[in-house]
């Protein structure tokens, strides 16, 4: 197939006007360099200082990096002589922490048999992201393991980061896997950050703590180097204070890598995508979010079509009943296939070498890994039977169809250009004893199909965000980039948004 990673992202962002933000953007930040009122190194103090002062609040950051500031100067320096290091110049961002980097910070996971890892390598988006300029601030706290430890699991939480707050209230859950760094951008201790997601861990932090993110299609961003849960399903994607700065992140991380193997056959249509001054947007049925929810979700509804867009009622007509069984099946083969790879190939220092030592590793540490919740799913995944290979196989092929056939149909039944839907309710309250309590989800298909999921802050219930998501289209990426911009304004910070 034809590789058309460098479309690019850039035209369709040609077309977007900056927008007044309260925190700033990568736009703000370079007129403020040309403009000489900051330099890069002093940003990234300005950053670092305001994350040593705040984060003891709200456990967003696990790590600084020590060569920070040093590469700031470097990028000063470059500045002076008037060279631009690229279209992320002197841009802090902050990693989840199961993104190796090159240097002597650990990529822990969150968990505790992690603490040596020091693998002293980047991963390929981090690659991309210092090639563009972007100087790597550090590493963000996380739901240990990605969220796939236990049942009961309060999301945000990780032995190695202690439990992440939300950025509006510090006694609500942030939402998993990516917690942190979505607390951190909402926070402004960075500009961008990148997360992971397997199932709805890039847009559920993102949706609850009021930021911009894009849950990428499979094979557009590489996942070398980064700690897996499931190769079916993981992804890398950034989250930002505005939907631009996104799409310029992401423009920079995708890529093809040789070191994984889904990035080979991606290819990004190029097609010329027109602005329309109406589209038709399918909104899916919002009774299983609270209802507030459900109230903000109507009068989002009722803006769309004010500003002269048609907005029709869909629903999701397939027959999904064997698609969330097929898809735990399919997270525990790979979660103890690729952990195990993982774990066996980790630096001398680190002692746990598979899921069986981490599971036993655990049980050891039980007072610091396990004081609020144990490890059931991990129990789980060593049970799996590596060697059904057709069971696997049979179990992928079913429930990636009916995922993709599923948004496919909706958008075909409908003749539509969008489709969208409430992200995820407000934020509940964090319960460490009785664990998450979710209250409706948009972002399965999405994963399970490996299709483009983007959330936009779009709106507030009782001053806690929550996001509108916009679910692409098999293969149509770029539509999804530009519609979303397009409702985005419509809903954006600019205007009173409702409420």
């Amino acid at each position: 197939m034809i590789k058309t990673f460098t479309f690019s992202l850039l035209s369709v962002l040609a077309i977007f006007n900056a927008k007044a933000q309260e925190l700033k953007t990568i736009d703000e930040i370079h007129s403020a360099y040309k403009n000489n009122s900051i330099n890069a190194q002093q940003l990234t103090q300005n950053y670092i200082d305001r994350i040593n002062k705040l984060n003891p609040h709200y456990n967003a950051v696990i790590s600084l990096e020590p060569t920070a500031i040093a590469q700031a100067k470097t990028l000063d320096e470059l500045a002076v002589n008037g060279t631009w290091a690229g279209p992320l110049h002197g841009i802090p961002v902050l990693l989840k922490d199961n993104i190796e980097t090159k240097g002597t910070l650990p990529t822990t996971a969150g968990s505790l048999a992690l603490k040596n890892n020091v693998t002293n390598n980047d991963a390929f988006v981090v690659k991309q992201l210092r090639n563009a300029g972007a100087i790597i601030l550090g590493k963000a706290n996380l739901s240990e393991w990605a969220n796939f430890r236990s049942s009961y699991s309060s999301s945000g939480w990780s032995a190695v980061g202690g439990q992440t707050h939300n950025a509006h209230d510090v006694t609500r859950n942030p939402c998993g896997s990516s917690a942190g760094s979505a607390v951190a951008v909402a926070l402004n201790f960075a500009p961008i950050a990148l997360g992971t997601e397997t199932d709805g861990s890039i847009t559920c932090p993102a949706s609850v703590n009021g930021v911009y993110a894009i849950k990428p299609s499979m094979g557009q961003v590489s996942r070398s180097g980064v700690v897996p849960l499931s190769s079916s399903q993981d992804s890398v994607g950034p989250m930002a204070h505005s939907l631009k700065d996104s799409l310029l992140v992401l423009s920079v991380l995708q890529g093809e890598d040789s070191l994984d193997a889904t990035t080979t056959g991606f290819e990004l249509k190029t097609g010329n995508i027109k602005s329309k001054s109406s589209l038709i947007i399918g909104a899916l049925p919002s009774d299983k979010f609270t209802v507030e929810t459900q109230r903000l979700y109507a009068k989002q509804l009722q803006a769309l079509q004010q500003a002269g867009h048609t907005v029709i009622n869909v629903d999701i007509t397939d027959n999904l009943d064997t698609l969330f069984v097929d898809e735990y099946y399919i997270l525990l083969y790979d979660f103890k296939a690729e952990i195990n790879h993982y774990l066996a190939n980790t630096p001398t220092q680190v002692a746990v070498k598979s899921l069986k030592a981490l599971i036993n590793f655990n049980i050891q540490n039980k007072k610091t890994e396990m004081p609020h919740f144990e490890q059931d799913i991990l129990v789980q995944s060593q049970a799996i039977d590596l060697t059904n290979k057709q069971k696997y196989q049979e179990t992928k092929e079913r429930y990636r169809t009916l995922a993709t056939t599923a948004i496919v149909n909706v958008y075909k039944n409908n003749k539509l250009d969008i489709v969208i839907a409430p992200t995820v309710s407000p934020a509940w309250k964090t319960d460490l004893v009785n664990g998450d309590n979710f209250n409706g989800s948009s972002s399965s298909l999405s994963a399970i199909a490996g299709t483009t999921h983007i959330t936009l802050p779009v709106g507030k219930v009782s001053g806690l965000p929550v996001g509108l998501s916009i679910i692409a289209n098999k293969e149509d990426e770029q539509a999804a980039y530009l519609y979303a911009n397009i409702i985005d304004e419509v809903l954006s910070p600019g205007t009173k948004k409702p409420e």
